[in-house]
């Protein structure tokens, strides 16, 4: 399988002399400790398609799988977003064993990251869904406060972010049409196939 990660040079330079590298918490901006929910479902995942992680505060490497859409699935470097701007950067190009890697929808995967919010099929199942809400006076924001049964019904419509073949409308886009990413627990330096050098807009 054919993927692109988008890293820092320090990062890469780090790669280099490793060998093998693997992400820990620590590398994770205390900025975002508000999507560690989001991040442990997908480590929980991860463990269960892909295999244990390899330590317990072992964290995904991500990369893409497909960028735009079927037709442009490499990562076009003259895009902003990739790092903060003027940083110096890396598009690594790499192969991977499909057994290692677990793709997932970019658009969707906002929702367990950073919403908490409940992915329904279709209209009516959002819509009843919030009734439930509503009727308790809470919203899905309050993930951690939430009563015990619809906490689970919620978490588990996020299974839909690992399903590629799930359109919505409402939330995302047909197969050929989305931006898939990957994730996996370890790159190696015999997994590189290419690198190009950048600078971030």
């Amino acid at each position: 399988m054919t993927l692109w990660t988008i890293q820092t040079i320090d990062w890469y330079n780090d790669f280099l002399k490793k060998g093998t590298i693997y992400v820990s918490r620590e590398h994770i901006d205390e900025y975002y400790d508000f999507c560690l929910f989001g991040y442990n479902w997908l480590r929980n995942k991860m463990d269960s398609s892909v295999g244990k992680r390899p330590f317990q505060n072992c964290y995904p490497i991500w990369a893409w799988y497909q960028y735009k859409n079927s037709e442009k699935k490499k990562p076009d470097l003259r895009a902003v977003g990739f790092l903060r701007k003027g940083t110096r950067g890396v598009r690594i190009e790499i192969k991977k064993k499909e057994s290692e890697v677990l793709l997932s929808d970019f658009m969707l995967w906002q929702i367990p990251y950073f919403h908490h919010d409940f992915i329904g099929r279709n209209k009516n199942e959002r819509k009843n869904f919030s009734n439930k809400l509503e009727k308790i006076g809470m919203a899905t924001s309050h993930i951690g406060k939430l009563p015990k049964d619809l906490r689970k019904e919620m978490i588990k419509s996020w299974d839909r972010v690992l399903d590629l073949d799930f359109n919505d409308r409402y939330f995302t886009k047909a197969r050929k049409n989305k931006r898939i990413q990957a994730t996996f627990w370890s790159l190696s330096i015999d997994e590189v196939v290419k690198v190009d050098e950048f600078t971030a807009r």
